[in-house]
């Protein structure tokens, strides 16, 4: 188990200024830089004037060519047909445009392409409301930038706060990771993001994945994530996976360190020891974890469970473990079955290399050791109390001899039917607990697609070839 920085680069969208024709058909001067004619007429009914064939106004502010223009003189209403409008902040190209005068409403269709320094957003519709600052993306729509892409089925941005809504199958991949969520919150300026129902990502830096219903992420290396939350760690040596369940899962990212917290139904798996309890924490710096309220540690064929369990690893293995108050260690013998079990005040235990080397249990101890003959058979077993430290020695995991140094009082129990079940009081045996190996969930969305999600429009093809001759 390591750090798990979680870091999300959610910055790669909404460059949009929300520049509309508003500044093109105000009373500032606008002049016709080209067009075949001009003329009066009625659509429908109501009275028009166009400015028709191969059309180029310009302001202070924008330049838009475009097939022609319509208004609508009794309607607050202009239309503009296969556009191009370039302004200091961003390129939009829009098969249709539609424009409310009175309330600096737009509507762009058809082939919608926004183009910014930032990023570049492609959909059939987007609107503009300039008033309220406000792009309202009611189709399905993508963000693309040098970095990654983001797609979603609607969407609102608001320019004053710099924030944005997406909603429906949200997907984002970029080099570094890959998230998807029924919806997404963001606040660029305060890089504050918030995923919602159905949430998965990918850190493929550092080889983590996690699921969950909800997950937060600010700019101070604060992460929460709820809802039957999962994470998984792939090592370095990519050999092993280390899976955490829990209903929350809070992450702290400092300059140094990382802290990560765990809540409720905690369920610990990793192919050298599993473990559950409600509660965890754990420290990168120390590679130290900590099991509380309820926590029961396995490891290889044995069981330790107490109210606060402390293990140091390394390695991925566990190097050392510490419990107290009165927790019990119950192992498995290899050969016979039994169980031999400790229990004390407060037990320490000792590995190399993943493999049990010594228990240490003190004060006010009980320990049963189960015997057995020259050939490997059951053969009674031996209780001891002792008011100091009792020390059980183990050669290749099974248990070698035990030490104990201070008013020790012990007996020899015979194999015989009454003896072989005999329990310490606290006892506890509980295989059946133990958490199995997980399989690994997986993105419920097909990736992203590579292609646009429309063929791109003649104009903006032209600005493309535009673009490269220049950079020749």
């Amino acid at each position: 188990m390591k750090k798990y920085t979680l870091i999300f680069s959610l910055t790669l969208f909404l460059g949009i200024s929300l520049h509309t024709p508003k500044s093109l058909y105000s009373q500032s001067l606008v002049n016709i830089i080209q067009a075949d004619r001009a003329e009066g007429g009625f659509v429908d009914g109501q009275n028009v004037r166009k400015i028709l064939g191969n059309v180029i106004l310009q302001t202070d502010k924008m330049l838009m060519e475009t097939d022609s223009v319509y208004q609508f003189v009794d309607r607050n209403l202009l239309m503009a047909f296969n556009n191009q409008i370039e302004t200091e902040n961003e390129i939009i190209w829009a098969d249709t445009l539609f424009y409310n005068t009175r309330t600096d409403f737009s509507r762009f269709r058809g082939r919608v392409i926004i183009q910014s320094e930032q990023n570049t957003v492609f959909s059939d519709s987007i609107d503009v409301d300039q008033q309220l600052d406000l792009a309202i993306f009611n189709v399905p729509f993508r963000f693309e930038d040098e970095k990654g892409t983001l797609i979603a089925e609607s969407g609102l941005y608001y320019q004053a706060v710099d924030s944005a809504i997406f909603r429906g199958n949200v997907q984002l991949a970029d080099s570094t990771q890959y998230l998807e969520a029924d919806s997404l919150f963001m606040n660029r300026s305060a890089e504050l993001y918030e995923l919602f129902s159905r949430v998965y990502a990918d850190d493929f830096e550092d080889n983590v994945r996690f699921a969950g219903e909800y997950l937060y992420a600010d700019s101070l290396g604060y992460r929460l994530l709820t809802g039957n939350a999962w994470l998984m760690e792939v090592n370095e040596a990519q050999t092993d996976t280390t899976h955490l369940f829990a209903e929350i899962i809070e992450l702290l990212e400092t300059d140094t360190t990382s802290y990560m917290d765990a809540f409720e139904n905690v369920r610990i798996w990793s192919p050298k020891f599993s473990a559950i309890a409600d509660t965890t924490h754990y420290r990168d710096d120390l590679d130290q974890f900590i099991l509380k309220s309820n926590p029961i540690l396995w490891q290889d064929k044995m069981q330790l469970t107490g109210p606060y369990i402390e293990a140091l690893l390394e390695d991925d293995e566990i190097k050392f473990l510490r419990s107290f108050t009165q927790p019990i260690v119950v192992m498995e013998d290899s050969t016979t079955g039994r169980l031999h079990q400790m229990t004390g005040d407060t037990l320490h235990a000792y590995f190399d290399e993943g493999a049990i080397e010594r228990i240490r249990v003190f004060d006010n101890n009980q320990s049963i050791f189960h015997n057995k003959d020259e050939n490997d058979e059951p053969d009674g077993l031996i209780e001891m109390i002792s008011a100091g430290s009792l020390i059980m020695y183990f050669t290749e995991g099974d248990i070698d001899s035990l030490v104990a140094k201070r008013n020790i009082d012990g007996s020899f129990l015979p194999e015989e039917p009454q003896n072989i079940e005999r329990q310490l009081d606290n006892f506890q045996w509980n295989p059946e607990l133990k958490p199995g190996k997980p399989e690994p969930r997986i993105p419920r969305l097909p990736e992203i697609p590579a292609e646009r999600p429309f063929e791109m429009p003649p104009r903006f093809l032209r600005y493309l070839e535009s673009v490269v001759v220049e950079g020749n």
